[in-house]
């Protein structure tokens, strides 16, 4: 373990633009900016599209289909009508 001294920090200037003393690197901030772009300009064909397109008709079966029963092989157990002929007395 060394204990020498540290050399010495240099000294910032004040900056007059903001974020202009942050080590960004310039591929970085392009490549946020496409990013960025790419997102807003994916959201506006977004909304584009929902508000021109119609929607598809919804599918609805011509003939109802038959309730589902209880399969007493698999173990199932049907449920008791509690308003039945029982439930009177």
């Amino acid at each position: 373990m060394s204990f020498a001294k540290k050399p010495e920090r240099p000294k910032r200037r004040p900056a007059s633009i903001p974020f202009a003393g942050a080590s960004l690197s310039k591929g970085l901030l392009v490549r946020t900016l496409i990013v960025g772009l790419i997102a807003i300009g994916g959201a506006a064909w977004a909304l584009d599209r929902h508000y021109t397109h119609a929607l598809p008709a919804m599918r609805v079966p011509s003939t109802p289909r038959a309730a589902p029963t209880y399969d007493a092989d698999a173990g199932e157990i049907p449920v008791p009508d509690i308003f039945g002929d029982d439930a009177r007395d």
